[in-house]
């Protein structure tokens, strides 16, 4: 049976209301509670630090380094906003003219001079300067606590988190120094203490490790040993294009640990599926974390093993940032991502709230996957698993970043009943039973974007999220191999970005071109077809459900958003 768990959760998030005013008090030794993690599983906060009471342990001293990184503003901005659009414009004449990292830096991208007098200005101030990026967005450094918040006019203090580590948070908004305004969008990382938070969801109750099977099905399984769905599922459930791979394209994702490429493959020989594609490449950024399972791991796992068996042929950067996921980290991958200019998609399937201290992190996210729209990049992420109260917030109706950024597509999560025999979706709702809840909402940091005016049911003047979604239950979830042995089903938003990311990178392989800000594409061509019906549905409309205040309905709403993609039909609109 299903139900809605919201009502018994909203008395987490009562535990939030204090904690800005605790912070700012900079009382040494002062208690206060992180923000409500909602319907969290207890496994993923227990984690990252987020049960049990902060405190507040007073300014942080000189030992305490804090590494930055300094995101650059862009020339022209207006111009690359109109440019972005414009290329994602199925009617436009710069349809998909995705501009070269050399075209983007001569017309957009921060000068060579503004780049040099900000390190020559940082340096002077005392920080320390570290990686320096090729294509001048941002730029890493640090110093001692005090000195960067007299420099950024803020406070930094020390806080000992529920899982026992101690971190700093600023608990003031910073300001950029006159030197730097004409030339800095923002800084991230004078909070370390929010982290980036994976957003996989299991069934209540024990897992259970099941070996793989010693004799070989005859033939392709639908489901896992574990009871969960296998790729075959998805592609008949979501109408992937017969006899495409993703071959020729390349495909990216992002965490904080590694995987084993060892249960990647056994997780294809069970499911009979033939990787066409090169070799994973890792990428690590900022050192990266150690080789093996560490952390999470089992996010990393689940994102590669949905996305590799569902495109074989793509080839796969697997992004890596060291264990702790502050937003520090992230901000620098996106742009090592987009630096680099390889992969064609990237799947994030963490989150954390849009404004827990840090709204200086949506900036930077949106500024860079603007920068990689333009080279024809397309950015997806999780939308999140804990319905309205998300990880993070004060607030009981909230949304995470980075799916709250207008340059990302948004994706959010449904239960997905199918056929046993044919793996036909016989229905499909949304998200929200005894597991999580797909996440959903407004965005507070982001005003409404071009590509949702004129949408009915959109609340004005806010980014909406999610523009998609695709299963997400662990009730009806995926077979997930993970140290060795069957480990599933696993569920969450985690599951369904990478659904999408595989979809994506199979219809840039059909069209032979990239997809740059399909967010922008999805919306205009849907205005533009509706949902088709019968054999030729482009978008399956979700109806049923509800993550109060919300509800699934016909058109767009803040639980599905349009809906789920049925990609074999829906290419066919796209030129």
């Amino acid at each position: 049976m299903r139900f809605s768990f919201l009502s018994h959760r909203m008395a987490g998030a009562a535990l939030a209301a204090g904690l800005l005013a605790a912070c700012s008090s900079g009382g040494g030794g002062s208690t206060f509670s992180p923000s409500s993690a909602g319907n969290a599983p207890m496994s993923a906060v227990a984690a990252h630090g987020g049960t049990g009471a902060w405190t507040n342990l007073g300014a942080a001293p000189d030992s305490t380094q804090v590494d930055l990184a300094v995101v650059f503003k862009y020339r022209n901005d207006a111009k690359l906003e109109t440019l972005v659009e414009d290329q994602a414009d199925p009617s436009s004449g710069r349809y998909h003219r995705f501009l070269t990292p050399s075209q983007f830096a001569r017309e957009y991208g921060p000068t060579q001079q503004a780049y040099s007098d900000a390190i020559g200005q940082l340096r002077a101030a005392g920080f320390t300067i570290g990686h320096q990026f090729a294509n001048r967005t941002v730029l890493d450094v640090s110093a001692p606590a005090p000195l960067t918040a007299k420099y950024f006019a803020t406070k930094i203090d020390l806080v000992r988190r529920g899982d026992g580590s101690v971190r700093h948070v600023n608990t003031t908004r910073e300001t950029i120094p006159p030197a730097l305004a004409d030339s800095v969008l923002t800084v991230v990382g004078l909070d370390n203490a929010h982290e980036m938070i994976p957003q996989y969801a299991f069934k209540p109750g024990a897992r259970t490790h099941k070996p793989a099977p010693r004799n070989k099905p005859r033939a392709a399984p639908l489901f896992g040993p574990d009871g969960g769905y296998g790729p075959r599922v998805f592609q008949a459930s979501y109408n992937f294009p017969k006899n495409m791979d993703g071959s020729g394209r390349a495909s990216a994702v992002v965490g904080d640990a590694d995987f084993l490429d060892s249960d990647l493959a056994a997780y294809l020989a069970y499911f009979q599926v033939n990787r066409t594609g090169p070799a994973t490449t890792r990428v690590l950024v900022d050192g990266g974390p150690p080789p093996g399972l560490t952390g999470d791991s089992l996010e990393t796992t689940l994102d590669v093993e949905t996305l590799v068996s569902i495109a074989p042929g793509t080839a796969l950067y697997v992004y890596e940032v060291p264990g702790s996921p502050d937003l520090r980290y992230f901000a620098d991958m996106y742009n090592q991502i987009v630096s680099d200019n390889k992969a064609d998609t990237v799947n994030t399937s963490y989150s954390e709230c849009e404004t827990a201290f840090i709204p200086s992190f949506p900036m930077a996210a949106n500024a860079i996957e603007k920068q990689g729209n333009a080279l024809g990049i397309t950015f997806h992420a999780s939308t999140g698993d804990y319905g309205t109260i998300t990880y993070g917030c004060s607030s009981t109706t909230s949304v995470g970043t980075p799916a709250d950024t207008p340059h990302n597509v948004a994706i959010g999560g449904t239960i997905l009943d199918v056929n046993s025999t044919t793996g036909q979706e016989t229905s499909e709702v949304g998200w929200n039973d005894s597991s999580g809840a797909t996440g959903g909402g407004i965005s507070v940091v982001f005003t409404l974007p071009p590509f949702q005016r004129q949408v009915v049911n959109t609340i004005k003047k806010h980014r909406n999220i999610p523009d998609l979604s695709f299963d997400a239950s662990p009730y009806t979830g995926e077979s997930l191999y993970y140290g060795g042995s069957f480990d599933g089903p696993i569920g969450g938003t985690s599951l369904s970005s990478p659904i999408f990311g595989a979809g994506l990178t199979i219809l840039d392989q059909v069209r032979h071109a990239r997809a740059g800000h399909f967010t922008k594409t999805t919306y205009k061509t849907w205005k533009a077809n509706g949902y088709g019906s019968g054999s030729t549905t482009y978008l399956r409309d979700i109806t049923s459900g509800s993550i109060p205040p919300y509800s699934a309905k016909p058109g767009y709403d803040q639980m599905t958003g349009i809906g789920a993609m049925l990609f074999g039909n829906f290419v066919t609109l796209l030129h």
